[in-house]
């Protein structure tokens, strides 16, 4: 009876989790797509905050779990928004960024995951300058195009703090557990 409700609290857990990892893919998707979307240059790259959402999606969900929330939430963002060119792109990128965080601390915003931010930030601008480089064949538009890039690291690095710090002071982490 014992063992029986245990694999309902761990089936429960799961689905609680990958409900949460959806809930996720929708936000990135919908802060990306339509939520202070800034086109840029001619090659359907835009700016947008919607790495907040990814960031927090790092510092809440297992990593695997954050990484599905990224790749189809910024996945579905650029198809939706008529950026596909760029999906390639941003499905193997956006990932990325949630290796940089833990969501082993009791804390949204602690030094390693507000450093995670500012190196997920250089990170994707990096890996964005290069994809644009191979995609265009000029690096030196790329790297033009990066430094106005910086805007969206910046902005997402903000939101998050901001939104962590709140999440932080109503104890999401604590709930979630």
């Amino acid at each position: 009876m014992e063992n029986t409700k245990q694999q309902k609290t761990n089936v429960s857990s799961k689905t609680r989790t990958l409900v949460s990892a959806a809930l996720f893919a929708g936000i990135i998707c919908i802060t990306i797509a339509y939520f202070l979307h800034i086109p840029i240059g001619g090659n359907g790259g835009f700016v947008h905050v919607g790495d907040a959402f990814i960031y927090l999606a790092a510092v809440l969900l297992p990593t695997p779990y954050a990484a599905c929330s990224a790749t189809i939430g910024a996945g579905m963002a650029d198809i939706l928004t008529g950026s596909a060119n760029w999906a390639l792109a941003t499905i193997i990128i956006k990932p990325i960024l949630v290796l940089f965080f833990t969501n082993k601390s009791k804390k949204i915003i602690n030094t390693r995951n507000v450093c995670a931010a500012i190196i997920a930030g250089i990170v994707g601008t990096v890996l964005y300058m290069i994809a644009e480089g191979i995609m265009y064949g000029s690096f030196v538009s790329a790297f033009v195009l990066s430094l106005v890039g910086l805007v969206q690291p910046i902005g997402s690095f903000i939101v998050f703090v901001v939104i962590g710090l709140v999440f932080d002071k109503l104890k999401i982490k604590e709930m979630i557990k």
